[in-house]
């Protein structure tokens, strides 16, 4: 694979992931622990050469970093992601024409009329020693719960009862308070709601997984909520005020195997696809989803799964068929054969544990629909980058996520320009004896392509 010069190299440091200081306005109002910085989309398209005239794709846009950068940059942009929480963050993060003024109005009645309805129901307006020393009174029955098939959607020990019944207050009044205004208006103050829940609400945090905190008997989620809305309002005011508003970015909710609505002309794809691994992306945002009302019950976390790239084992169903899609490939076929002989050996026997080998048949056969589809849309020459990781997710076996996405890209019409080492993760440890242990760096790179001629 042949190393590229056109793309400088960023610095190699322990920041290098870091949002900087003075990238956080917009990029923070909801931001996926694991997406990667904005300069490092700069990077790409300042390499690249792509400008005001150009049209870039991000097809697996997550929380829209880069639909967020090309905006700043006066690039039209399109983005979609198959996970409708996701395609709201996007959204609200790249829809800049919204009244400020129309906003802090709105935001000052929804928190003036839930602060009313929480004192009437024994939840008020919270003191800093209450929270400091945990002295919340318990939480009484007062008709804001979760319905029964969301309670089965939440995972255990997320949320505690008192900051629930807060969230959903705030919630209903978002609801009743925007019933008479855009959409956008009331998928903004969602987003900040959403951020609640994710930064303090919740009895959650990542590191990078998500794991589950210690219980926090309250939270001030009005005072969090009224902080984070008006700074959103006044980044938002910001931006109107350098005059980019109008510069286009589309937010499309799509399966990024098919991409039935993204439009054609595309100058460059910017993106980083789940890798294949054991994270289910759908419990990452699991909590702000049901309470956003995007899952309502079983059906439709299902229906969500079954949108995304199979990447883990909790998205694999039995009538899945990406993985005849790779067949022909002897360096995929020989990652899963040594993934399952590792299984055998190791006596694992569980259902998920089966299935293994499955999910990177699967990932790679999934990753070659998109590029199938996703190629008509691109102009002759069109640039991609595309950040993935090496993986040693399923019994250790390696698989070199970039090499084999290259010879798939290859058998689909693009031409490998380069590959660049973005940061390594370390902290895997492999035991070679049972006093013998080290640890294993894995790499993560952005796979450079080009769409060539016929």
């Amino acid at each position: 694979m042949q190393a590229t010069t056109a793309i400088p190299r960023p610095p190699r440091n322990g920041s290098i992931n870091a949002v900087q200081k003075e990238d956080t306005p917009i990029h923070g109002w909801y931001r996926f622990v694991l997406s990667y910085p904005p300069h490092l989309v700069r990077q790409y398209l300042s390499g690249f050469k792509v400008g005001p005239s150009d049209l870039v794709l991000d097809p697996f846009c997550g929380t829209g970093t880069t639909l967020v950068e090309a905006k700043k940059l006066g690039i039209p942009s399109v983005g979609c992601d198959a996970h409708p929480f996701a395609a709201l963050a996007s959204r609200v993060k790249t829809t800049w024409n919204l009244s400020a003024d129309l906003l802090r109005t709105t935001l000052k009645n929804i928190l003036r009329r839930a602060s009313r309805v929480s004192s009437t129901h024994g939840l008020g307006e919270l003191s800093f020693t209450a929270l400091m020393l945990q002295e919340a009174p318990a939480p009484q029955p007062n008709g804001f719960q979760l319905t029964e098939e969301e309670e089965k959607l939440l995972p255990a020990g997320f949320l505690s009862q008192r900051p629930l019944q807060r969230l959903l207050i705030l919630r209903d009044e978002i609801e009743r308070q925007t019933a008479e205004t855009p959409q956008a208006i009331h998928e903004f103050l969602l987003l900040a709601l959403a951020h609640v829940i994710a930064n303090g609400a919740g009895n959650f945090a990542f590191g990078p997984e998500i794991y589950r905190t210690k219980p926090k008997p309250d939270y001030d989620v009005l005072g969090h909520f009224a902080r984070h809305a008006d700074l959103m309002i006044g980044e938002l005011a910001a931006a109107q005020a350098r005059g980019l508003a109008a510069t286009p970015a589309q937010v499309l909710c799509d399966d990024a195997r098919e991409l039935t609505e993204v439009p054609g002309n595309i100058a460059a794809v910017i993106t980083s696809p789940p890798y294949p691994n054991e994270k289910d992306y759908t419990r990452t945002t699991r909590v702000e989803s049901i309470l956003l009302r995007l899952l309502t019950d079983k059906a439709s976390l299902r229906g969500v799964k079954e949108s995304l790239l199979r990447s883990n084992t909790r998205n694999v169903f039995v009538n899945d068929t990406d993985s005849g899609e790779v067949e022909e490939f002897p360096s995929i076929q020989s990652v899963c054969r040594a993934i399952e002989r590792r299984r055998v050996e190791l006596g694992k026997d569980s259902g998920f544990e089966r299935l293994y080998h499955k999910v990177v048949s699967h990932y790679f056969g999934g990753m070659r629909r998109h590029l199938r589809a996703l190629r008509p849309k691109l102009r002759p020459g069109a640039k991609l980058a595309y950040v993935v990781g090496d993986q040693l997710s399923f019994l250790m076996v390696p698989v070199a996520t970039s090499k084999l996405l290259a010879e798939v890209a290859e058998a689909e019409g693009y031409r490998t320009i380069g590959c660049e080492l973005w940061r390594e993760r370390v902290g895997t440890k492999v035991r070679n004896s049972p006093t013998n242990e080290k640890t294993v760096r894995v790499r993560e790179e952005v796979l450079l392509l080009e769409k060539a001629e016929p």
